[in-house]
Parts: structure tokens; sequence; C-alpha cells
């Protein structure tokens, strides 16, 4: 696959196992891309110069973006993964385009905006509801789901303050759910906006609803106890899928943008 990335949204994939399925999450993105507006994936272990992408969008992980951050903050990193993680972190902050980040993807667009990420006490899995804020309801995104909508998740790392660096102009808190942050927006000082989403846009439709939960059963069933995975599974009657068309949203919304 060719790198050149110029004038092309460039979809990062963050998962370190390259097998089917985890390929498959670029492919699950790119599905939602707009026809027209041309698009490249790449792994994060890949030395590729994406400066001249129109916008970027980062993928999940099951990386620790909570364990990478106490990493930066002792001043050392270990690992082979997070020394490639690192090394995308310091392009992602001299980057000046738009971005787009899902889950690790979040929580690493805040964390080289200056913001600060968190971890819960237990895994958090299955199809689950999200409330819009005040700020959510009039984004241009965000704005078009309805104000109670749901999401795919699995994680337990999370956004627990807002990008606050020196190169941000405002940021604004777009969803919540049980008092966490699980939408963000960030407006730089040269235009270029930051969106982070805790749920999975591109496993919110109907066939992917419960992949993350199904993906990773024997790991998933050892962390939350038998009872609590199969209620991960189940799928609210009144569950919407609208999420996924925030990244068509996004990728219309850049167009064009030349960092």
């Amino acid at each position: 696959m060719s790198t050149d990335l110029t004038g092309k949204i460039g979809i990062i994939n963050f998962n370190p196992d390259q097998n089917p399925d985890t390929i498959e999450y670029i492919d699950k993105i790119g599905a939602l891309i707009p026809q027209g507006i041309e698009y490249r994936g790449f792994h994060f272990t890949e030395q590729v110069d994406f400066s001249g992408c129109s916008a970027l969008i980062l993928s999940g992980s099951k990386l620790s973006a909570t364990n990478y951050q106490k990493m930066v903050q002792k001043g050392a990193i270990e690992g082979a993964d997070y020394l490639s993680i690192d090394g995308i972190a310091k392009k992602l902050a001299a980057y000046q385009g738009s971005m787009f980040g899902i889950c690790f993807g979040a929580q690493l667009v805040a964390h080289v905006m200056g913001g600060r990420l968190g971890k819960l006490v237990r895994v958090e899995p299955g199809y689950l509801q999200h409330e819009l804020t005040d700020a959510g309801k009039k984004d241009l995104i965000f704005g078009k789901l309805p104000e109670r909508f749901y999401g795919a998740h699995l994680h337990q790392d999370y956004v627990d303050t807002l990008p606050n660096g020196e190169l941000v102009k405002s940021a604004d808190v777009l969803a919540m759910r049980n008092g966490f942050i699980h939408a963000f927006k960030a407006v730089c000082a040269n235009g270029a906006v930051r969106y982070g989403v805790q749920p999975h846009p591109e496993m919110s439709t109907p066939e992917n609803a419960v992949f993350l939960v199904r993906h990773t059963k024997s790991w998933l069933e050892g962390e939350i106890g038998r009872e609590e995975y199969e209620n991960a599974l189940i799928i609210p009657t009144d569950a919407g899928y609208e999420l996924a068309e925030t990244i068509t949203q996004f990728a219309q919304s850049i167009k064009g943008f030349s960092g």
C-alpha cells in the first residue's frame, strides 16, 4: 500500500495485532467516508509523513492511552508499541489539520492537546446510551444526532479533562454518559477542528453493534464475568445507529481543508 497521503484523509490504525479483524477496522471507517473523498489507511508503526493529509481519523486500540500518559509523565517510554505511539503522538502534536479520534484515538487527541486521561475501575462494554450537552446540540456534526444516542463500546480509559494547550482556541464537551466525557470538540487557533468520541462510530451499525464484545469474548468474560458479558451482548430495543454518520459528516466538513 502506498503511504503517499498528500491531500487525502489519513486513517491511522492503532491496533497492534495485524490480523484480518483488526485490519478490517480501516475498512469499516473507510466505508463511512463519502465517495469522492480519498483516504488511505496505515499502521501506527509505519514511518510515514502525514503532514500533507487533509485530515486524520484515529482508530481505537487495545493499547492503553493512560499507560502511555504515565510513561510520558515518568519520562520513560517502554515497549516497541508504545515507542511507536510516542512517535505518532509527537507528529500529531505538530500536525496542523483537523482530526477525528475514536476511543483510544480520542484519548490520544486529548493527550497531545494538553488534556488529562483517567481509567475506570472496570471495563465498559456494550451498545450504550449517551446524552448530548447543550454544546453538542449546537455542533454542526453531533447536533444532527438525537439528544440521546447509542454507540458501541469497549473501553476502560477515558478523557478526564478537555484539551487546554496553548494552541487550543476553545474546547467543549459534546456528549456525556454517567458523568463522564464521551465526546468533545477542540478548535485550534488556525481553525482546525479536533473531535474525540469514546464510543466507536464505525461499529455503531446494526451488523457491528456488539462486534467488539464478541471479538474479545474470552478476555472480556474474565474481566467482567459471564453474566455481565451476556448483558453486554444485548442491544436495547430503542437503539439507533446514527452515530456512524458522524464520520461521514466529519469527512464532508473538512473536504478541501489543507493544514
